[in-house]
């Protein structure tokens, strides 16, 4: 569509000698109105006219000779509308092979997931994992070098969070005994929830975490061995979690790691006082970022233990000076919004205002008996909830297909309930609480994964069918529900550019669900094997095209398509 609207808007620069640009066509709100909508409030001010009035004059000097693929064009009070010949619109995008028409070039790091070691991952986070992998496959697509596109793990691999598991183990499970049926990853999680339950009834026992944390910092033989070897543990649940997802990463950042640089990166702006917003207060050090409506920010505590920001600094100053990126992307939950805002100024005060630093931020999943908290140990873990819903795809695919083997229904089942997880979580606003419903998610109807597949694989029982063969007359589909399909389709990429810039993949989500509505409304209008030869032929192309651009739009989304349901 980008296309017409650049033809369109060239040709009414030039017959009205005043700037028409392609951004200016909208879609009209009934496509009985026309294809393309031109609202004419920014060019009465050129012509000195009001908008009515601008209308009748551009029709007045255009109409005469307007371009050959416009079939009718009409005037709508404020508004000209523009029909399309169907011809001409069918075979460019029919032909099409829907790839940006500018790629950009810039260097991108997607920073995502971040797990905490030594808790669980649980459904909650697979959302922060499931959100990045889209974003990353869809600036890829944009970018002229996909590899120009960075996705990034920062794992929390150190801190507070993991004194306290060490506490727990060296003082009340020396000998780790791990209860049966339960993995070492689920351990991790068991004793984080019971250390916190213990310092709650205990408060005292506070400080017996921070000499954990003192000592582990300071390198103790016997705690160091024991966190890395837990760490390990956790990895290994997470590394799972991942292959499940298909989510990968080019590089792995350690908050361990960043820990003693941004000690030092604190310590050298104190001594040579390059930003006086960095100073001591009560034996910590802070960042008072009040004159920037930013509160105060603890880097270092009073104890010398380094706080988030303190290894945020480092981090962020890589990203820019050993990969080079011009855009940091953060995809953070909301909670953190205010934290976000305060080490992008920090950056900002170091030198990196220059460079284009971006929050994604989302909002929780919940489950309809309410929110996940790893300290209270109300979790689900991501693994035992794709266990569930991947039997019941498991039992609906058997009863489909009880002739397939076991192993061609586990597989295609695969597929349904991770469609059914990564859509869902997929499809609301990022900053929607998202409730998760797994009878929703699993409907083979409606706006869910499944719906999709289903679709896709009804189109693939059509092309098996019969051969494209011959040269395809586009004229022949001249339909309602042919053009209306056929004025969507025309829409992919651009909408995928609106979801780059603002980072929602929900706009591609909707695309897809209206791509598929819109598909079955043409299915069940139009005859496709049972026309004659030539309009099968043009209805047939259409269907491989949906086909093409539906697999797409799910590649972009991380999800794999069926070949068959």
């Amino acid at each position: 569509m980008n296309k017409i609207k650049q033809q369109l808007a060239d040709y009414l620069s030039k017959k009205l000698k005043i700037k028409v640009e392609p951004s200016q066509f909208t879609e009209p709100p009934n496509r009985e109105m026309g294809d393309l909508a031109l609202p004419c409030f920014d060019l009465a001010a050129q012509l000195k006219l009001d908008p009515q009035a601008t209308c009748q004059e551009i029709l007045k000097r255009a109409q005469a000779d307007m371009l050959e693929i416009i079939e009718e064009v009409k005037a709508a009070g404020p508004y000209l509308n523009f029909v399309i010949k169907s011809a001409y619109l069918n075979k460019l995008v029919l032909e099409s092979k829907f790839e940006p028409e500018k790629k950009v070039t810039e260097k991108v790091m997607i920073e995502y997931s971040q797990p905490n070691t030594h808790k669980e991952f649980h459904v909650g986070h697979s959302r922060n994992a499931i959100l990045g992998a889209a974003l990353v496959k869809i600036h890829r697509f944009l970018n002229k070098k996909p590899k120009n596109v960075i996705a990034a793990n920062y794992i929390g691999d150190t801190g507070v969070h993991v004194a306290k598991v060490l506490w727990y183990i060296t003082k009340f499970n020396s000998n780790i005994d791990i209860p049966k049926g339960v993995t070492n990853s689920e351990y991790l999680g068991q004793a984080y929830t019971e250390a916190v339950k213990k310092l709650e009834e205990d408060e005292t026992l506070n400080q017996e975490v921070s000499d954990i944390h003192k000592e582990l910092e300071a390198g103790d033989k016997d705690l160091v061995s024991l966190w890395r070897s837990t760490k390990e543990w956790s990895m290994i649940g997470f590394y799972d979690v991942y292959n499940l997802l298909n989510v990968e990463f080019d590089e792995w950042f350690w908050e361990s790691e960043e820990e003693a640089v941004g000690k030092k990166i604190v310590q050298n702006i104190l001594d040579e006082k390059t930003i006086p917003q960095i100073r001591k207060s009560d034996g910590a050090v802070i960042a008072d970022l009040k004159e920037f409506k930013l509160e105060v920010l603890v880097l270092i505590k009073s104890d010398g233990n380094a706080l988030y920001g303190a290894k945020d600094i480092p981090l962020g100053m890589k990203k820019f000076d050993k990969f080079k990126v011009k855009k940091s992307i953060y995809v953070v939950d909301n909670r953190q919004s205010l934290y976000i805002k305060q080490v992008f100024k920090l950056l900002d005060l170091l030198g990196y205002e220059d460079r284009e630093k971006i929050h994604v931020a989302y909002d929780f999943v919940t489950l309809p008996d309410g929110a996940m908290a790893s300290r209270k140990g109300n979790v689900v873990t991501f693994s035992k909830f794709y266990n569930e819903i991947w039997k019941k795809t498991i039992e609906e695919t058997k009863e489909r297909h009880d002739e397939w083997p076991r192993d061609r229904i586990e597989a295609v089942a695969s597929k349904i309930a991770l469609a059914a997880i990564k859509f869902f979580m997929l499809k609301y606003d990022n900053n929607s609480v998202i409730v998760f419903d797994v009878k929703k998610a699993l409907a083979f109807e409606g706006d869910s994964g499944p719906y999709l597949l289903y679709t896709l694989a009804r189109i693939n029982s059509i092309l098996r069918k019969t051969k494209l063969k011959g040269k395809v007359d586009y004229s022949l589909l001249t339909d309602k529900t042919e053009k209306a399909l056929i004025l969507h389709m025309s829409n992919f990429n651009e909408i995928v550019v609106k979801v780059a810039q603002d980072n929602v993949p929900m706009r591609l989500c909707t695309y897809l669900i209206d791509l598929t509505q819109l598909y079955n409304n043409f299915y069940h209008q139009c005859p496709v094997l049972k026309s004659e030869e030539n309009l099968r032929l043009a209805r047939l192309t259409l269907c491989s095209k949906v086909k093409f651009l539906l697999e797409k739009g799910l590649n972009l989304l991380n999800i794999d398509p069926v070949d068959e349901m």
